[in-house]
C-alpha cells in the first residue's frame, strides 16, 4: 500500500471516498470499524450493498444530486450497526483523466445532538465550499497535524493539484517550503486562540507561482474535536499587474526625468493639472500640491495672450470635437522672467465626444525664440547694411568723381600754361580746393567705415547715462555759452543702459552739434534731455530743442548726406552716424521736427 493511501486508512474518522457508480474506493479504519469488516473486504462494495430500507433504491438519484455539485445527507441503517446513520455526500472535484468522485462522512446518530449539530454545519459548509470562486479548503486537526478533508473546484484550477490527489494528505505534502513553516504557525495560532487568522501566503504549485490572501477559521464540535475551514482569495494576477504597473511607472519616471518637457495630465471634469518634474526645472515653480487648479496655470500665462491661449484651449476642449491643440505663448517664471513656450496636447474623449482629459506637453523654446528672432534681426541688418553700401556707394563714388575730376582737370592745365600767369594762380587754387575735398569724402568714408566695423566686435555693458552725457556736454560748453543756450539734462544718475559708452558719447556729441548749428535766431537755443524706463521693458531717450526745425516729408533724415539746410556749413553724415551707433546697440531711432518749431529724437533700446 502506498504512504497516501496509508495515511487515509488510519484517519479514525468514518470516511469514505465514491466513484460515480456509488463502489468504495477507498475507506477509513474509522469506516471499516463502524461496519465491523476488515477494509480491505470494504473496499469495491457497492455503497447499495451496504444500506437498508428506501436509501439502497435511492441512492443513485442521490448520487447524481451530489456529482452535480449539491452536497446530499440522509438517515439510514446500516448491517451489524445499531441505530441510525447519517451520511453527508459531497462532491470531489474531476478530470478528463480522472472521473469525478464523492466523498463520504458518516455519524452515528445516537451521539446525540452534537454529532447532528457537526454533520448540519459540515453540510452548509460544503455548500458555501462549491458556490464561492475563491479557493476552499477543510483541514481536520489531528494533534500536532493538518490533514485536507476537503477542497473545492478553485482550490484544482488554481493549483494545478486535482481534488483525489490532495483529499487524505497532510498539508506537508501538499504545501510546499518555504511557505510551510509559516502556513503551520498560522494553523496553530488559529486553533489555539479560536480565532480566524490571515495572512499573504506566496507558494509554488504545478500551475506557477500563486500568491493568496489566506485565512483559516478554527470550527469546533461539541466533543472538542476541531476542523479549519480556510479560503483563499488569489491576489497572483492582481500581484502580477501591481508589478507591470510599478515596471511602467519606474520607465514612465525615467522618461519624465530624461525629457526636457514640462508633461501635464489635465483632468477637465475636476479642472485640475497633474505635473509632471519638469515643471518645476523647466520654470521654476515649486508645487505645494500635486495635482493644482487649472487657473494656476492660466494666470501664469501673459496676460496680453490670456483670450489667446488659456480661452482658446478650454473652447477647443469643450466646444469642438478636435482632438489635437497647439500653441506657443509666453509663460512666466518664477523669478519673474518670461519663458516662450511650444504647447501641445491630446484631447481624450467619450463616446459622445466630450472631453474629459487631456495630455500635454510643455517645451521652453525661448533658446530657439531668440535665436530665430537674432537671425532675423540679423537678416533685417544684412538687408539695410546692403542698401545702404549700394547708397553710400553711390554717393561717394559721385562725391569723389567731381573733385577727383576737377584735380586732374587743373593738373593737366597747369602743366600747359606759364607759371607766372594768373591762370596757372587761380588754376593752383582751384586744384587746392578740389584736393581738400577730396581728403573730405576719404576721411567721411573712413569714418562710416569705422562705425561699420566695430559694431559686430562691440561688447555691451551697463552704461551710465547721465555721465555719458555730461561729457558730451562738458565737451561743447564753450558753444553753448557762446549763444546763450540752456540744456536740462533730465537723466536720473543711476538711469542705465545696455551698450557702448563711446556710442552714447557720439550720439549726445552729435545731436546737440546739430542742435547749436540748426538754432534759431528768433529765441534762445533750449534743448531738453530726458530718459524713462517704459513698462514694456524698453529705455527711451529724448532729446529736443527749439531750433529751427525741418519738413522731414518722406525723406530719410538718417540717410548719408541728407541736408535740409544748405545755406548752412555740414556734411550731412551725423545722423548716419547717430542711427548706425543706436542700431548697433539694437535700439531705433524717430525723429519729429516742424519748421520754426524745434526738433525731437525718440531713442528706444
Amino acid at each position: 500500500m502506498i504512504p497516501e493511501q496509508a495515511q487515509f486508512l488510519l484517519n479514525p474518522r468514518a470516511v469514505v471516498v465514491l466513484d460515480a457508480a456509488g463502489n468504495l474506493l477507498r475507506v477509513t479504519t474509522g469506516f471499516a470499524n463502524l461496519m465491523q469488516l476488515p477494509a480491505d473486504e470494504l473496499l469495491r462494495t457497492n455503497l447499495t450493498a451496504l444500506l437498508s430500507g428506501p436509501e439502497a433504491r435511492l441512492l443513485p438519484q442521490l448520487l447524481q444530486q451530489a456529482l452535480a455539485g449539491r452536497p446530499v445527507d440522509f438517515t439510514t441503517e446500516l448491517p451489524r450497526q445499531r441505530g441510525p446513520l447519517t451520511m453527508l455526500l459531497l462532491p470531489l472535484p474531476g478530470s478528463p483523466e480522472q472521473p469525478a468522485q464523492l466523498y463520504g462522512v458518516v455519524q452515528s446518530t445516537e451521539s446525540g445532538g452534537g454529532t447532528q449539530a457537526a454533520l448540519e454545519r459540515q453540510r452548509h459548509l460544503a455548500t458555501v465550499l462549491n458556490a464561492t470562486a475563491d479557493v476552499v479548503f477543510v483541514l481536520s486537526v489531528e494533534g500536532p497535524d493538518y490533514r485536507f478533508v476537503y477542497v473545492n473546484k478553485a482550490f484544482e484550477t488554481t493549483t494545478g493539484l486535482s481534488a483525489d490527489k490532495v483529499v487524505g494528505k497532510l498539508v506537508q505534502a501538499i504545501i510546499p517550503e518555504p511557505s510551510l513553516s509559516e502556513v503551520l504557525q498560522h494553523y496553530q495560532l488559529a486553533v489555539t486562540t479560536r480565532h480566524p487568522v490571515s495572512w499573504l501566503e506566496v507558494s509554488e504549485y504545478p500551475n506557477g507561482r500563486k500568491t493568496g490572501e489566506v485565512s483559516v477559521t478554527p470550527v469546533f464540535a461539541a466533543d472538542g474535536s476541531c476542523q479549519l475551514v480556510g479560503t483563499v482569495h488569489d491576489l497572483t494576477r492582481q500581484k502580477e499587474a501591481e508589478a507591470r504597473l510599478e515596471v511602467s511607472n519606474e520607465r514612465f519616471r525615467y522618461v519624465l526625468k530624461a525629457t526636457t518637457d514640462a508633461l501635464y495630465d489635465w483632468n477637465i471634469a475636476a479642472d485640475t493639472l497633474y505635473w509632471g518634474e519638469g515643471f518645476e526645472t523647466l520654470f521654476g515653480h515649486h508645487l505645494e500640491q500635486n495635482p493644482t487648479p487649472f487657473s494656476k496655470w492660466g494666470d501664469l500665462v501673459e496676460p496680453t495672450e490670456h483670450d489667446r491661449v488659456v480661452a482658446g484651449l478650454r473652447h477647443t476642449a469643450l466646444e469642438t470635437t478636435n482632438e489635437f491643440w497647439q500653441q506657443t505663448y509666453r509663460f512666466r517664471r518664477a523669478d519673474g522672467s518670461w519663458a516662450f513656450v511650444y504647447d501641445r496636447g491630446y484631447i481624450l474623449r467619450d463616446e459622445q465626444g466630450r472631453a474629459f482629459r487631456m495630455i500635454g506637453a510643455m517645451q521652453d523654446v525661448s533658446a530657439q525664440q531668440e535665436a530665430e528672432e537674432q537671425q532675423n534681426l540679423l537678416l533685417k541688418r544684412l538687408e539695410k547694411q546692403n542698401a545702404d553700401l549700394q547708397q553710400f556707394t553711390y554717393i561717394v563714388s559721385h562725391n569723389l568723381r567731381a573733385p577727383l575730376a576737377n584735380s586732374l582737370g587743373y593738373a593737366t592745365l597747369l602743366s600747359k600754361v606759364e607759371k607766372t600767369s594768373g591762370v596757372f594762380e587761380e588754376s593752383l587754387k582751384n586744384l587746392h580746393t578740389s584736393l581738400q575735398l577730396l581728403d573730405t569724402v576719404v576721411a567721411d568714408v573712413t569714418s562710416i567705415l569705422s562705425v561699420r566695423d566695430q559694431q559686430g566686435s562691440m561688447r555691451p555693458e551697463a552704461v551710465a547715462i547721465a555721465k555719458v552725457c555730461q561729457q558730451a556736454l562738458h565737451s561743447l560748453q564753450q558753444q553753448l555759452d557762446a549763444y546763450g543756450a540752456q540744456v536740462l539734462c533730465q537723466i536720473p544718475d543711476d538711469f542705465q543702459i545696455l551698450g557702448s559708452r563711446a556710442y552714447f558719447h557720439s550720439i549726445f556729441h552729435n545731436l546737440l552739434s546739430n542742435a547749436i548749428k540748426y538754432r534759431s535766431d528768433e529765441r534762445p537755443l533750449q534743448v531738453v534731455i530726458k530718459a524713462d524706463a517704459l513698462p514694456d521693458g524698453h529705455r527711451q531717450l529724448v532729446v529736443r530743442d527749439n531750433g529751427q526745425g525741418f519738413d522731414a516729408g518722406q525723406n530719410d533724415v538718417f540717410q548719408l548726406y541728407r541736408r535740409f539746410h544748405p545755406s548752412m556749413p555740414g556734411r550731412g553724415i551725423g545722423l548716419y552716424l547717430v542711427r548706425a551707433h543706436v542700431e548697433s546697440m539694437n535700439g531705433r531711432i524717430s525723429v519729429w521736427s516742424e519748421v520754426n518749431t524745434g526738433t525731437q529724437f525718440t531713442l528706444l533700446f
